[in-house]
């Protein structure tokens, strides 16, 4: 057999590997009543074109603009005409295999509290560790983590400008980190000093309209192909509402996007690698 006919069978294998084993993600809502649409804006500015600020938040679309309107977006009952994100309030996510994770900041909205989202990446349970602390909300002093842009108008995905590494907190607003099949251990800690954690049972209340902190998790909805989904294709969205009441019920106070790579990348990946390798081998 040839090599260029090995090296093609090489690559159909990864492919198929590559498909067979690509990580999802997955919301375990408490059944359907927990049913939530993020039509309020909440503060939050779409085309957001980066730096300090509101940022474009979880994607919502209202008749006077905001985000392009997708599969995953369902009407508003609390805010209508508008759309918004359709998932779910007291929920978990949940990653199916071993995977890259991607977080991105898209912002607070008009927030006035001082809001965190951690990361416990190294599973110790403490959250406390150098690198743990991705983002925190600047409360309208320029001093947190910068959203990441998300421009022109009609994009549907953000083009984040401080990755990490170079830069680190507060000004990194995308982190990537290798973690577990399982829950994925991040939580929020709100300015008036809630903790929040995806551990199954710390995400606020069933009821969205008691006076407690939550936060919302809904599939990308450019991704989905009908509303209120479950199983994410590659992206989901997590929002906090740090004082949920019929007043303040957006799930903009801090908006997070959280996506795993999808097969293609993961492909082309190990065929550029592959092709190096290759390349080498021809020069010795």
């Amino acid at each position: 057999m040839s090599k260029i006919a090995k090296a093609v069978g090489l690559i159909a294998m990864l492919g198929a590997a590559t498909a067979a084993n690509a990580a999802s993600l997955q919301i375990v809502p408490d059944g359907d009543r927990n049913r939530e649409v993020t039509g309020d804006p909440g503060g939050s500015v779409y085309p957001w074109p980066g730096g300090p600020g509101p940022g474009a938040g979880v994607p919502w679309r209202s008749p006077d603009g905001g985000w392009p309107n997708g599969p995953g977006m369902a009407p508003d009952p609390s805010f209508p005409p508008n759309l918004g994100t359709s998932g779910f309030h007291s929920s978990y996510l949940f990653l199916t295999d071993d995977a890259w994770v991607t977080f991105q900041f898209m912002g607070a909205g008009d927030s006035s509290q001082r809001n965190n989202f951690y990361l416990d990446w190294n599973y110790d349970g403490d959250y406390d560790d150098k690198g743990e602390h991705l983002f925190v909300d600047d409360n309208g002093d320029g001093t947190g983590t910068p959203p990441c842009p998300v421009t022109p108008a009609g994009a549907t995905a953000p083009s984040c400008d401080k990755p990490h590494p170079p830069f680190d907190f507060p000004e990194a607003n995308q982190y990537s980190f290798y973690l577990r099949a399982g829950a994925i251990p991040f939580a929020y800690l709100t300015g008036d000093g809630v903790w929040l954690e995806n551990d199954g049972t710390g995400n606020g209340n069933p009821d969205p309209f008691r006076d407690l902190p939550g936060y919302f998790l809904g599939c990308d909805p450019y991704e989905a192909t009908t509303t209120f989904q479950t199983e994410c294709k590659h992206t989901a969205y997590a929002g906090l509402t740090d004082r949920p009441d019929p007043g303040d019920h957006d799930f903009q106070d801090m908006g997070v996007r959280i996506s795993v790579p999808e097969p293609g990348s993961l492909a082309l990946l190990g065929l550029g690698l592959f092709g190096v390798g290759f390349a080498r081998r021809r020069r010795v």
